[in-house]
């Protein structure tokens, strides 16, 4: 928010922080500042970009976070509010008409609704192709992390808002094809980077966004099943030496984990030992613990699993700490996994041992264990350490709903409510609020 020095922003955030998911249009303040110049002109898209990675990395990416961590064991319940609790139960009893569903449902649609208006009038207002070019992508790259969000939550997602609230409803494999293609798309756009008008008014000195297109672009394209592409795209971010990409936080805009899981908070801690369960609890000595958990705070409530937790270290311990945006592990892992997946053994555990020993993480994020002593002939033993150090590696990023589903798609998520399983949801049911305006909305998932 700071970078952007051209026009106030007050009231164009106010505005895109209340977008719905409809798309509608419509501002009766007259103090706002009109359609025309938000939509016509380069100020008025420069103001969308930052109002939308505003809503993004304060609203929309504490429920990407926090939804699937519970209902994974990542983090633990000690508030009897309702929403948090009916994650940590999970099973057939979690209803569309909860809270902790809902609320990822709408604001990661809220998001996306913000990128598409970008995308549809990036042509219309007067700039250097360049800059329209930077716009473009950097619109591209947010509905592409909301659609994969989405989809790693819910079993079907609308690839494309509907301004009569009924969009179309697309399958996972379509929509894992429309990030790719998004991506692909944006990366192509600035194939030297964007310009410079945009990194100072709205990108900032702390993120790559070519960068970050290709972690992305990696990520999808492992889950889709397309391997050697996922390789590509890791190695064009690992090959470049580059710095961090960051989400900044401020006072006024702080870090939303941070607020969930500070030691003043009350609904939300850290699970001990990454709520992994043997075989998947982590190596003595793994540098990664210390990196993330802190000291013992207690327990989970009981009905909520009781389950120890610890103090939250890493990228919470301030209000303002950063966020990254993706981590150099992350794309290790990628391509061990996709290795492995591919047949290629001695190629994977290669790739796993960078994780596993490294102690010159950007971040910090150093396990500095030795290298991998199992069956390096068995490509069900290599996957499972990669499960288990994608669990530890990316501890709280959102995505180890996705991860258990992938590694373990035959493990048995019962239909009765459960606090101790990996997983107890395979995919959320569809929020109630679709359901009843959205005809087009599928029947939920059994489990």
């Amino acid at each position: 928010m700071k970078y952007l020095n051209h026009i106030k922003l007050a009231a164009v955030l106010i505005i895109f922080s209340l977008f719905a998911t409809s798309c509608e249009k419509d501002f009766p303040n007259p103090n706002n500042p009109t359609e025309d110049i938000i939509f016509n002109t380069k100020d008025g898209l420069f103001a969308l970009s930052v109002g939308m990675n505003q809503y993004y990395t304060t609203t929309a990416y504490r429920q990407v976070i926090e939804a699937p961590g519970i209902t994974t064991r990542e983090l633990g319940v000690t508030n009897t509010f309702l929403n948090i609790n009916d994650l940590a139960r999970g099973g057939a009893e979690l209803e569309g008409i909860s809270g902790g569903i809902t609320n990822p449902w709408v604001s990661l649609l809220r998001a996306k609704g913000m990128a598409e208006s970008l995308i549809a009038n990036v042509d219309n207002a007067e700039m250097a192709t360049e800059t329209r070019n930077s716009v473009l992508a950097y619109a591209n790259f947010y509905k592409a992390m909301c659609l994969g969000h989405l989809i790693q939550m819910y079993e079907q997602a609308p690839i494309d808002n509907s301004a009569d609230g009924a969009a179309e409803f697309s399958d996972r494999a379509t929509v894992l094809s429309a990030c790719v293609a998004l991506l692909s798309d944006a990366r192509d756009a600035i194939p030297n980077g964007v310009s410079d008008d945009f990194r100072a008014s709205v990108l900032g000195p702390d993120r790559n966004l070519l960068n970050s297109i290709n972690a992305f672009h990696s990520r999808y394209q492992l889950m889709a099943g397309n391997y050697s592409e996922s390789i590509t795209s890791a190695d064009a971010v690992l090959n470049t030496g580059d710095s961090p990409s960051m989400f900044a936080y401020d006072p006024n805009n702080v870090n939303p984990v941070w607020a969930r899981v500070n030691p003043d908070a009350t609904d939300l801690k850290p699970q001990t030992n990454f709520g992994l369960l043997d075989p998947y609890l982590p190596e003595d000595g793994d540098g990664r613990i210390g990196f993330y958990l802190g000291d013992s705070l207690g327990f989970a409530l009981p009905d909520a699993g009781g389950q120890a937790i610890s103090q939250a270290r890493g990228f919470w311990v301030a209000s303002t700490s950063s966020l990254p945006i993706y981590l150099q592990g992350e794309l290790m892992l990628n391509k061990a996994e996709a290795y492995a997946r591919d047949g290629k053994l001695d190629d994977a555990v290669t790739e796993l041992n960078k994780v596993r020993m490294k102690t010159d993480d950007p971040l910090g994020v150093n396990a500095n264990l030795p290298a991998w002593d199992g069956d390096a002939g068995s490509q069900a033993a290599i996957l499972e350490e990669i499960y288990k150090n994608r669990a530890i590696e990316m501890f709280l990023t959102g995505t180890r709903l996705e991860h258990s589903r992938r590694f373990h798609p035959d493990f048995n998520v019962p239909q009765d409510a459960n606090t101790t399983n990996e997983r107890n949801r395979n995919y959320y049911p569809y929020p109630t609020i679709e359901r009843e305006n959205n005809p087009n909305t599928p029947p939920d998932p059994t489990i």
